[in-house]
C-alpha cells in the first residue's frame, strides 16, 4: 500500500519572547506531558494506523507560533510508530485521545529539535506546546482508498477534457472572433502593437501579464490591483513586471513563444493550448489539459548572456573507450624474444 504521507507546515515567526510555562496543571504519563481542555470519554479512542481529522496550534513556550484551530478540520496527523521521535512525543500522546477530546501537549525544546526546527531564542528547558482538538477520525487504509477514488476521477475527468481541448479551442476563437491561424502553436491577438523590434531568443524580458481560464477565471497576475480585484493577491509578494531570460526554461513554453512576438510596449492576448502551458498536470486551480489565457505587455527586453552550453556528442557517434597503446622499454624486449623464439622454431 502506498504511503499516506501528511504534512505539517513549517512555521516560523519573526520576533518573539519565550518563557517557561507554568506546567502545574499537566499530568505526566509514560513520559507524556499533557493538560486534558475538554474530554470526551465516550468517544473513540484512537489507535496506531489512525488518522487525526482536526485542528491544531503551536506555541513556542508563551508565544503563539501557528494557529490551525479557526479553520476547517482537515487531516494533521497520521497516528504511527513510524513517526515516533522521542519517548513522550506527539505520537504517544496521541493514543491517549478520544474522538472530540481538546488536549494541550508540553514537549521539552531539546527534544523537540529532532522533529521541528525551532527559533535559536528558545533556551534549553523550554517547552513546545501543541494544543491538538479531535474532530474525527479515520485510518489511513480508508483514506488511501479515498485518495486512490480521487485520483481516478481526476483522471476521468482529465481524459474528457483532453479530448474536448480542440473543440474548446475553436469554440473560444469563433465566439471572440480570433483567427484560427496561431504563431509557432499559440493563438495570437494583438491589442497594442508596440514600438520598434520584437524580442527574440535570449533577450532578458519585463513583461506585465494576467492570467485566466478560458471560462474567465483569474488565476495570477503581476498587477496588484487586478489581484486584490480577483482575491488572489498575496501577502508579502512584489506586484512587478516578471523578468526572465527567453529560452533559459523559466518559463512555460507558450510564454517564451508569445514573448517574442512582442515589441517594447506592445501588448496582446494570447492562448496557448495545455501543450504548450501544464499538460496534463493539475496546478493550483488550472486543471489538466486546460488553455490557457494570457494578457501580457511589453515593459522592457535587452539582450541577455548565452546560456552555457552543454557538451554533446555528435548524433549516433559511437560511444567506445580506446585504450592508448603504450609500449614500455619491457614491452619492446618481450617482443623481440618472441620473433627470435618463433624464427628459431621455423629453423627447426
Amino acid at each position: 500500500m502506498k504511503k499516506i504521507l501528511i504534512f505539517i507546515g513549517c512555521v516560523s515567526i519573526a520576533t518573539a519572547l519565550f518563557s517557561q510555562n507554568n506546567l502545574k496543571d499537566f499530568t505526566t504519563k509514560d513520559g507524556i506531558k499533557y493538560k486534558m481542555e475538554k474530554s470526551n470519554p465516550k468517544g473513540q479512542l484512537l489507535k496506531e494506523g489512525d488518522v487525526v481529522i482536526g485542528r491544531f496550534a503551536v506555541y513556542f513556550g508563551d508565544s503563539l507560533a501557528f494557529n490551525g484551530l479557526t479553520q476547517e478540520p482537515q487531516p494533521c496527523f497520521a497516528v504511527t510508530q513510524r513517526n515516533k521521535a522521542f519517548q513522550g512525543d506527539l505520537m504517544d500522546g496521541l493514543l491517549l485521545l478520544h474522538q472530540g477530546d481538546i488536549c494541550t501537549f508540553a514537549f521539552p525544546k531539546d527534544s523537540m529539535t529532532r522533529v521541528q526546527r525551532l527559533p535559536e531564542t528558545m533556551k534549553s528547558g523550554e517547552y513546545v506546546f501543541y494544543k491538538v482538538a479531535i474532530d474525527s477520525i479515520s485510518t489511513m487504509d480508508i483514506m488511501q482508498k479515498e485518495q486512490e477514488a480521487k485520483m481516478r476521477e481526476e483522471k476521468k475527468l482529465a481524459d474528457s477534457l483532453q479530448l474536448a481541448e480542440r473543440d474548446i479551442i475553436l469554440d473560444y476563437l469563433k465566439a471572440n472572433h480570433w483567427s484560427d491561424i496561431n504563431r509557432e502553436g499559440i493563438y495570437y491577438h494583438e491589442l497594442v502593437a508596440g514600438q520598434g523590434k520584437q524580442a527574440d531568443s535570449l533577450d532578458v524580458v519585463s513583461i506585465n501579464y494576467t492570467g485566466q481560464l478560458l471560462n474567465g477565471k483569474v488565476f495570477d497576475s503581476s498587477i496588484d490591483s487586478v489581484a486584490k480585484a480577483n482575491n488572489i493577491n498575496q501577502m508579502g509578494r512584489k506586484y512587478e513586471p516578471l523578468t526572465f531570460q527567453i529560452g533559459a526554461g523559466q518559463m512555460i513554453k507558450g510564454f517564451e513563444i508569445a514573448a517574442k512576438q512582442l515589441k517594447k510596449g506592445g501588448k496582446a492576448i494570447v492562448l496557448l493550448p495545455s501543450s504548450l502551458a501544464y499538460g496534463g498536470r493539475r496546478v493550483g486551480d488550472i486543471p489538466p489539459y486546460s488553455p490557457l489565457l494570457f494578457t501580457i505587455e511589453m515593459v522592457d527586453f535587452h539582450k541577455g548572456e548565452p546560456l552555457p552550453q552543454q557538451p554533446q556528442l555528435q548524433k549516433n557517434a559511437p560511444q567506445i573507450k580506446v585504450t592508448p597503446k603504450v609500449t614500455t622499454q619491457k614491452n619492446a624486449q618481450n617482443k623481440k624474444q618472441v620473433k627470435a623464439k618463433k624464427a628459431t622454431t621455423k629453423k627447426k
